[in-house]
């Protein structure tokens, strides 16, 4: 038997002024519990407009969901912008069936040019 590796991932970047969140895979309990403490503490640091981008999601649960509430109250709070870049339907199915959909701004292209383009978040 190999290593496991996990069914997530999060990467983060600047670009054009936003702080750019990539979530990948199933965001689950186990990822909320593990990328949680990452995206409040880019959400706590900025008054920004951060863009969670959800194009490598293939599925999304409660506690995923509870992430994205958490991570929109935050920003909110500092006077930023939260945005999500739609995925999958089956993603945002959970979002439209739970009611919280209206609570977010959903775009269905990646805001800012390129993928790849800006550079790291700033410490």
């Amino acid at each position: 038997m190999g290593a496991e590796w996990p069914a997530f991932a999060m990467s983060e970047r600047v670009a054009s002024g936003a702080i750019i969140i990539e979530l990948h895979g199933e965001i689950d309990i186990l990822a909320e519990q593990e990328l949680g403490p990452r995206v409040d503490a880019l959400t706590e640091r900025f008054r920004a407009d951060v863009v969670i981008d959800l194009r490598e999601v293939a599925f999304l649960d409660a506690s995923g969901l509870r992430l994205l509430l958490r991570a929109r109250e935050r920003v909110l709070e500092r006077g930023g912008r939260l945005r999500l870049v739609r995925g999958v339907p089956r993603v945002f199915r959970v979002l439209r069936v739970t009611g919280v959909e209206g609570a977010f701004t959903v775009v269905d292209a990646f805001p800012y040019g390129r993928v790849g383009e800006g550079g790291s978040v700033p410490a």
